[in-house]
This record gives C-alpha cells, sequence and structure tokens, in this order.
C-alpha cells in the first residue's frame, strides 16, 4: 500500500514539474515575441538591380518581432512590385533581418518607334514589360511598324531564353520588327526570321548554327527549323 501510494505520489510529481516546465517555455516564447529586444529595428536589402531600399519593406517589419517575421509578410510586395519573382528571408538576432529579393530576368530593351516620342520599355522573364530609360547591357529590338500581333512579347520571351542555352554573347544580338517579320544581326551574321512565330524554335537552331560554326553572311528561315545560310 505505501508503495503504490509513493509511486503515485512520484507520478503526480512527474505531472506537476513537466506542466511547470511547459508553462515556463509559454511564458518565455511569449516574453521574447513581446520583447522589444526582440524586435526588427534594422533592414538590409540585397537585389541585384539595387532598385530596393530597406524602406520599401519597413511597413511590414519594422518593430515588429523578429520571431514572427517570414517571406510571406511580404507577398504584397510581389503585386506591387511584379519585376519580383521571390522574396527570403534572413535574421540576424536579436534585431536585424535581410531581405533578399530576387527579380525576374531582363531579356531585351525594346524600343517602340511607332509613336511620335519613341518609347522604350526593358522585357522581363515573365513578359512584363517596364518602362526605362537607363542603358542595359542587353539585346535590343527597334519596332518601326505594326500592327504587333498578340502573343508578341512571348514569343521574345522564348527565343531569348532559348539562345540563353548557347554559348553566345546575348548583347551582341539585336532585332527589329517592322510589322510582318522580325531580323536581327548577331556580329556579322544577318539573320531573317521571317514571321515572328515558333521564335523559340527558330531561336533552338540559329543557336547550334552559331555556337557551332562562324557565320558571316545571311541566314534565312524557311520554317521553324530549315536554314539557309549563306556563310
Amino acid at each position: 500500500m505505501e508503495s503504490e501510494y509513493s509511486f503515485s505520489e512520484k507520478k503526480s510529481l512527474k505531472s506537476f514539474l513537466l506542466f511547470t516546465f511547459l508553462l515556463m517555455c509559454i511564458i518565455n516564447v511569449g516574453f521574447s515575441i513581446n520583447s522589444s529586444y526582440f524586435r526588427v529595428k534594422t533592414i538590409e536589402v540585397n537585389s541585384i538591380s539595387n532598385n530596393f531600399s530597406s524602406s520599401d519593406f519597413s511597413n511590414e517589419s519594422l518593430n515588429q518581432s523578429i520571431w514572427l517575421i517570414n517571406s510571406d509578410i511580404f507577398n504584397d510586395k510581389k503585386i506591387e512590385y511584379p519585376t519580383i519573382e521571390s522574396i527570403t528571408i534572413a535574421k540576424e538576432y536579436p534585431d536585424k533581418i535581410i531581405v533578399n529579393v530576387i527579380e525576374y530576368e531582363e531579356l531585351i530593351v525594346v524600343t517602340d518607334l511607332r509613336g511620335t516620342i519613341p518609347l522604350r520599355t526593358i522585357l522581363y522573364k515573365n513578359g512584363l514589360e517596364v518602362e526605362s530609360s537607363d542603358m542595359r547591357d542587353l539585346p535590343t529590338l527597334s519596332i518601326s511598324n505594326g500592327p504587333v500581333q498578340a502573343g508578341f512579347n512571348g514569343e521574345l520571351v522564348s527565343m531569348m531564353m532559348t539562345l540563353k542555352n548557347y554559348k553566345l554573347n546575348e548583347s551582341d544580338f539585336s532585332f527589329s520588327y517592322d510589322g510582318q517579320k522580325l531580323t536581327g544581326e548577331y556580329r556579322e551574321t544577318v539573320i531573317n526570321f521571317g514571321p515572328s512565330i515558333d521564335l523559340g524554335t527558330k531561336a533552338a537552331a540559329l543557336g547550334a548554327l552559331l555556337e557551332n560554326s562562324k557565320c558571316s553572311g545571311e541566314v534565312r528561315f524557311i520554317g521553324s527549323e530549315e536554314i539557309i545560310a549563306n556563310c
């Protein structure tokens, strides 16, 4: 009987100690979350373009508990800035966060000459066009006439992303579109793409040709994959 009582007493003591331990953990967590010591005071932003500063992310994170900060709180930024592909967060306790901004890749500079004032934009990997006057080390495209068919930007994205698979200097490419056909130049090579359709497929054939041979002449497409090369 005494042994059973002792066992029951020990079991109650263990339960009490476990409850006390859990209660202390909860209190400590609550204290840490609400403590001013663990609130964000410094925001560092990393991005390749340097288009963003700490003030762009301060409303969501400054003076907030560092324990509660994660990338989800910046989801609205991807709507506000469509060039942002993703955001990751690193923390330096007790009060600093590092916001790593990954932006969609810039593919080509487009100059539209159809208006009275030329319009210069940058086409991104996600198909977004953003007006810009900054110089970029990118391929160029000039549009001299129209109309431009639906899906034109998608074709350009497909073409440029395909050309990236080959050992070519992309910034040496320049293109022009007259409303009917797309033409281009790469160093000493002139390229006649014909209609601006199946540009991804055409870019694959072109990339393989330019990567594996030195062409100083004209390349003309008579189909999506058929090339006449006068090099």
